[in-house]
């Protein structure tokens, strides 16, 4: 099959770039391996930050501002005020698209206020501001005529002459390996706090596939040490409670039933301080009880649907218990201001990508809005790049190793218990590099996912059937998995200082003399990694004289 732009994912950035690609003239499909509405877009409940009340109290800038104030350095604030600058034009571009945001009663757009913010800026519907996003841009896509391929797992991109001539697939309803040929692909794939398992408000399908995949294509990698926690998920199962409950004002109390925290704190800081007080023998809760059932149905009408179904907790009049949980990943495939990467024809965009607007701690209400404004960007510029290229030849005998693998984990003798496995590496990483790191912590854990990797290759299926083979898709993703979380433990053991969402017992202070800058991970040979700690500009070298080379030739 034969596309100008592939795009992988189908979450609000991956969507935005299929739509800016296919309105550029491209012919364009969408590869996704599960349900889009299940992505983390779809599930990123509590809102969308945007500057559309225009007062003397508020303005793009002033958003911008708390973005970088939020991100404890590592920004690029070009990119965070371009951003801030477009979030008013992509809510407008939403609201024709007919998402229909919750509104006051002269009919203007309503808005919450969020952690980290100085003003009320988050636009939502209730709290499921995400899925009804998603769902408009899907029904965007499809009335457009965009491909888009469900139930089709990335596996790697295809080279020629080191060169981007598509990506191979494993096509899950018969376990069959297919080439996609195209001449720009679009990463969009999503984050990988679904390595945590057990401590998660990710399914456990985030993996962080794309990431994987594009270190194994030699792209570069950045700031894979920055986990962000949310402080307010269900003790019996991670699952999210929006920050839209806080925004609210629910309170968080303990056993006593007393305030102990500033709720609209930023995440990193309210999940320190929760476990902490858990650590002196608390319980932690969040009261909604004060809100009223009114308020509750109307605004916040998931969060009471979840906590009855998964904690059998009635918001209305019952405490409800919470933890908090690995939730959103801010490193991943680095990328320059036109979401670009360092192959050329790839572009990357959303959790996946490291654009610089969240730094080192992400303010909540900024992850839609960075998923829309480099979507759009990600989809003009990959239909743009593709119209300066011809298609390349597909190297099958790399496709022929992805069958060739498919093959032995299909047939082999499985001697491992994938869940337990699964479970016992998310216990590790949310034990030793969770909220709280230290040295000693991240020694253990590297050397446990170094024991782990050596056992991946004894998981093989136990149900050998092709038709939609559950235990083949969870195989790969814990490979993958097992990659990821190597780069998490390795880096965060070689930043020695605290930053954002990066705490450091042990070097409790920020080291802005050597660590006042991003990491960067690069693949050496076919199986280690070099890790480095630099200014961007120094990565970007290659990028700018060919700009400047395109500037002299006119």
């Amino acid at each position: 099959m034969l596309y100008d732009v592939v795009v992988v994912g189908s979450g609000i950035s991956g969507l935005y770039a299929a739509l800016y690609a296919q309105r550029s003239g491209a012919k364009v499909a969408v590869v996704t391996k599960g349900n889009p509405m299940r992505s983390n877009s779809a599930v990123a409940s509590g809102g969308i930050n945007a500057v559309i009340n225009l007062s003397e109290y508020d303005s793009y800038l002033k958003h911008a501002d708390d973005t970088i104030a939020g991100a404890d350095g590592l920004v690029h604030e070009h990119n965070i005020k371009k951003m801030c600058e477009a979030a008013p034009d992509i809510i407008h571009e939403l609201v024709k698209m007919g998402v229909g945001f919750d509104t006051n009663e002269d009919e203007s757009i309503a808005q919450r206020p969020f952690g980290g913010g100085s003003a009320v800026r988050t636009c939502y519907i209730a709290d499921r501001t995400g899925s009804a996003i998603v769902m408009s841009l899907l029904q965007q896509c499809r009335r457009a005529g965009i491909t888009i391929l469900t139930n089709y797992k990335l596996l790697n991109i295809i080279k020629y002459e080191n060169k981007l001539a598509g990506i191979s697939v494993l096509r899950r309803s018969d376990s069959q390996v297919i080439a996609l040929a195209c001449k720009s692909l679009v990463l969009a794939g999503g984050g990988y706090a679904g390595v945590y398992r057990g401590h998660s408000t990710n399914a456990q399908e985030s993996s962080g596939d794309v990431i994987a995949t594009a270190f194994r294509a030699n792209i570069l990698l950045s700031n894979m040490e920055f986990v962000q926690f949310h402080p307010t998920t269900l003790k019996t199962n991670g699952a999210l409670i929006s920050e839209a409950a806080r925004g609210e004002g629910a309170y968080l109390v303990d056993e006593t039933g007393e305030r102990f925290t500033d709720e609209l704190q930023t995440r990193d800081k309210l999940s320190r301080e929760i476990i902490e007080h858990m650590k002196k023998g608390h319980k932690v809760y969040l009261d909604f009880r004060h809100l009223g059932e009114e308020l509750i149905d109307k605004k916040l009408p998931s969060s009471r649907k979840m906590a009855l179904n998964a904690a059998g907790v009635d918001i209305v009049k019952e405490l409800l218990e919470i933890t908090p949980s690995a939730h959103y990943t801010i490193g991943g495939i680095w990328t320059r201001p036109d979401t670009s990467t360092t192959m050329d024809g790839v572009f990357a965009c959303g959790e996946c990508a490291v654009t610089g607007v969240h730094g080192a701690n992400r303010l909540g209400g900024n992850s839609l809005l960075e998923g829309a404004y480099f979507g759009r960007i990600a989809g003009y510029e990959a239909a743009k790049a593709s119209y300066k290229k011809d298609y390349l030849p597909i190297d099958y005998s790399e496709v022929e190793k992805d069958m060739n693998r498919i093959e032995l984990i299909m047939n082999g003798e499985n001697r491992f218990n994938i869940n337990a496995m699964r479970v016992s590496l998310g216990e590790m990483l949310f034990r030793n590099a969770g909220p709280f790191r230290s040295e000693e912590g991240l020694g253990d854990a590297i050397s446990y996912v170094t024991y782990l990797r050596g056992k991946r290759y004894g998981l093989n299926c136990i149900n050998k059937e092709k038709e939609n083979n559950v235990e083949l898709s969870s195989i790969l993703e814990f490979h993958n998995a097992l990659f990821i979380a190597e780069a998490i433990v390795n880096v965060a053991y070689r930043r020695k200082e605290s930053r954002g969402v990066h705490y450091r017992n042990d070097y409790p202070q920020q080291d802005n003399k050597h660590f006042n800058v991003a990491s960067y991970l690069r693949r050496i040979g076919k199986e280690f990694m070099n890790i480095t700690f630099e200014k961007a500009v120094k990565i970007d070298v290659g990028y700018a004289i060919k700009k400047l080379l395109i500037i002299l030739k006119g």
